[in-house]
């Protein structure tokens, strides 16, 4: 693990005092395990807010709009809804408690964005109004208002009186239509492979009764999280779980946590508050971190295997299937398409510790788990005292983001960073110079435990550069790697035994695993004299 300290000068910060602990682990194969059902992650919070209604009755001017009352489901409490963006038909409002009310005075399509908070959780919906009028919106599938390459967009008609047909005015993608529904006036459309900046797609629907017709422009961006899939049957699938919390904090995940701190996520946005600037932000360093840590195992940044790549893949989305939770202090036996879980935690226990890793046993069929719920708390890398780190050394462009944080002027360099675009000016070398920093840590540190599980212990003696060392410096200057001979025994082992015809390979590197259920604690000084 790369530690850290509270106590240490900027320039001493890292080369601190790491210690490791031994847990009597039990039998992987006999140990009792638990399938958990899959949940989007591992949270201690309550189920997302979602809004249930995806479409509104059309109506006319000077008629009373009709009974409607929007839904969701998920709120464990009373919900206070509101109109976020667009625009209402004028004589026609959205109450408080979801209700559409009123008579509209003015024909037209009107695409507004509705809201609804609870204490802690906000969703939106888009939704289209048609008052004696017909169109064609985008119902779901955008992201931050751009369709992504190979992902389906949802069209629905609004004001619809007879069969709706669906046309391609262009396609400067290559996308094509799906699942159309001419009765009820939806359809899928999902963009082709071209995603250059710029590029747009024209689609046009058509009423059969009335002759009316709409055209819809779609902007195509590309899929930043394509390649990061659990690769199953050829690769070790894991996935780091970002939405493991530990503590008090307000913030509905630890990763949220550290970005609030240095600016990538407004100070008070939790719940409710939460903007499109945070949520694109977030996505942003979620991506990064996997973009960081596929090169350390040789693999390319988008995930791909590349020509030296190690049979390891990293999930950005948890897959729906295979986990299994292991009872405290013990190691679960795997299981055919299994996954392993390193959770990116806050580490407020007792233990002053900057990474936890459970070592794989020889003879495990499938997976070793880092899960959460271990003996010694949970495991994987306690994420608060990376963002400490960050905040201390990485000081290129001082405190601008911690004192204004992210806001609505920085989408356009968001974007950018997160599809590869040019500069577009604004902040943003400052958040690219802060995302990568916190998201560099993080992969080092992920990839140091997870180095452990697939049974690297720390390096006898410092390597210049090596991951594996017992200590490191994480800075803005840090470049590591594992080393030729780690990347041997990786090699060798991946993907475990039985899972890819590595069981002959098995015996050239039991000798260098830990012992069955053997665990790594990997941790920082809380005082100077530990250096």
């Amino acid at each position: 693990m790369f530690p850290t300290s509270k106590t240490c000068t900027i320039a001493a910060l890292g080369v601190a005092l790491l210690f490791l602990a031994g847990c009597g682990g039990g039998d992987s194969a006999s140990g009792s395990e638990r399938l958990e059902s899959f949940d989007g992650g591992i949270s201690t919070g309550p189920d997302p807010l979602i809004i249930t209604t995806t479409s509104v009755p059309a109506g006319s001017p000077g008629v009373a709009y009709p009974p409607t009352k929007l839904s969701a489901q998920g709120a464990g409490a009373s919900l206070a809804w509101r109109v976020a963006a667009g625009q209402m038909p004028p004589g026609l409002w959205l109450t408080q408690d979801g209700r559409l009310v009123g008579t509209p005075s003015q024909a037209g399509l009107f695409e507004f964005t509705a809201v609804a908070e609870s204490a802690t959780q906000n969703a939106q919906q888009d939704l289209a109004i048609a008052i004696d009028a017909f169109g064609m919106t985008a119902a779901g599938g955008l992201h931050f208002g751009e369709a992504w390459v190979g992902r389906a967009v949802q069209l629905r008609c609004a004001g619809l009186s007879g069969q709706a047909s669906f046309a391609i005015v262009s396609s400067e993608s290559g996308g094509s239509f799906q699942e159309i529904d001419p009765v009820a006036g939806t359809a899928l459309w999902v963009p082709g492979p071209a995603s250059a900046p710029g590029t747009t797609d024209v689609l046009r629907v058509s009423d059969s009764a009335t002759a009316a017709s709409d055209e819809l422009e779609l902007a195509v961006a590309p899929d930043p999280t394509a390649g990061h899939i659990a690769r199953f049957g050829e690769t070790d699938c894991w996935t780091l779980d970002w939405n493991t919390k530990r503590g008090a904090h307000p913030f509905a995940t630890d990763l949220r946590a550290a970005a609030a701190r240095l600016g990538l996520r407004g100070a008070t946005s939790t719940g409710a508050s939460e903007t499109s600037a945070d949520r694109l932000a977030e996505l942003l360093l979620k991506v990064e971190i996997l973009r960081q840590i596929n090169p350390l195992f040789l693999r390319r940044a988008d995930g791909s295997a590349g020509v030296n790549g190690l049979a390891i893949s990293f999930a950005f989305e948890r897959p729906e299937a295979g986990y299994v939770s292991p009872t405290a202090g013990t190691q679960a036996a795997g299981r055919s398409n299994g996954y392993s879980v390193m959770a990116l935690c806050d580490q407020t226990g007792g233990m002053a510790a900057m990474g936890v890793a459970f070592g794989d046993a020889v003879g495990n069929p499938n997976h070793e788990h880092n899960a959460p719920g271990g003996a010694f708390g949970e495991l994987g890398v306690f994420v608060n005292y990376i963002a400490e780190s960050v905040e201390r050394m990485f000081r290129l462009h001082g405190d601008m983001l911690k004192d204004a944080p992210i806001s609505a002027a920085d989408l356009p360099a968001l974007k950018a960073l997160l599809y590869g675009r040019p500069n577009p000016g604004g902040r943003y070398e400052a958040i690219r110079y802060q995302v990568n920093a916190l998201a560099r840590s993080i992969a080092y540190v992920a990839a140091h435990e997870i180095g452990h599980s697939l049974g690297l212990e720390h390096l006898s003696q410092y390597t210049p550069g090596a991951i594996m060392n017992g200590t490191a410096l994480l800075g803005p200057g840090a470049d590591y790697h594992f080393t030729s001979n780690a990347l041997d025994i990786l090699r060798l082992g991946l993907p475990g035994a039985g899972r890819g015809g590595a069981q002959a390979q098995e015996g050239a590197v039991a000798a260098l695993r830990m012992p069955q259920g053997g665990m790594h604690v990997c941790g920082h000084c809380s005082s100077a004299g530990g250096h």
